[in-house]
Formats: structure tokens, C-alpha cells, sequence
């Protein structure tokens, strides 16, 4: 569903600790997002969920993966259901299976959801710090503006 004109930064700033360039090499472009599934939900509606079930977790802009995907343990803890079981997925570590759920993907910032299918892919397990990988299906419809030395990046609807 397409969203508004809105725009969000994924990108990092310096402080005492370190600058955002560093960061942002560390992490990658980051969202917030909430995932979950309102049974509810209508896609076709504008309105969001009433009910959001994980609330502001990281999500990595990821442009190196084709669709959007969310952490396994995760859509366990949510007790997202199963629609499709060992489906093979291909990635850095070769290919493997994975279980596709159904689920929701809210960016607030940017007032837009992603309803459908999930690969569920080991990120916690995995020692990542994201829940979700934002892929190339979601990135179709927007643009992103990575800035490497400065650590800021902007994604626009």
C-alpha cells in the first residue's frame, strides 16, 4: 500500500563514542519498524493496525536482499503463522530452506506497511542486532540517499 510523501533517516551521527560514518559501516542503514499480525488487518484499508505486536525494532535497509525478510525467533515469539514450510532461499551462506510467514511490517516513519509473505531467517540467532531485512521489493517504490562519510542516509517514499 502505498504511503505518503514522508521521508526517515537511517543513517547514524557522530558522538563521543564514535562517528556516524563508523557506524554506519558497523550497521548498515537502519529503520524502525513493527511487525506483527492484526487478524483484522485489511490490506486495502489506509488505517493502521489497531493492535502492533513487536514495536520499534531495528530493520536493515538491505539492498543486497530481494524481498523484505524477518527474523525467525522473532515471528516464533509472535506466533506468526506458517504458510509455507522449507521454501528454498538463497543467500551469502548458500542455499538453504526457510519457513515463509505471514505478517506485517509497519515503517511509521515513512506511514507505510508491508503485508504479505516473510522468509524467516536466523538474524538473532545469527548474533545480528536487526529483526527484519528491508529488500529490494519494499525499495522499488522509494528512494535512498546514502551518504558513506557522513553516516546519513534518507529514505523517501
Amino acid at each position: 500500500m502505498p504511503g505518503s510523501k514522508r521521508s526517515a533517516d537511517c543513517g547514524f551521527d557522530d558522538d563521543q563514542n564514535g562517528t556516524g560514518a563508523d557506524y554506519l559501516k558497523r550497521f548498515g542503514p537502519t529503520l524502525f519498524v513493527d511487525i506483527g499480525l492484526d487478524p483484522s488487518y485489511a490490506p486495502q484499508s489506509r488505517n493502521p493496525e489497531s493492535i502492533s505486536v513487536a514495536s520499534d525494532l531495528p530493520a536493515l535497509v538491505d539492498t543486497g536482499a530481494s524481498e523484505t525478510f524477518i527474523d525467525t525467533q522473532l515471528a516464533i515469539a509472535l506466533n506468526l503463522p506458517i504458510i509455507d514450510r522449507d521454501q528454498p532461499l538463497a543467500g551469502a551462506g548458500g542455499e538453504h530452506k526457510a519457513d515463509v510467514y505471514l505478517a506485517r511490517v509497519r515503517i511509521p516513519a515513512l506511514d507505510f506497511t508491508i503485508y504479505g509473505k516473510f522468509y524467516g531467517v536466523n538474524l538473532t540467532e545469527g548474533g545480528v542486532m536487526h529483526r527484519a531485512l528491508i529488500g529490494r521489493t519494499f525499495l522499488q517504490d522509494h528512494m535512498l540517499v546514502y551518504r558513506g562519510k557522513t553516516g546519513k542516509v534518507t529514505l523517501s517514499g
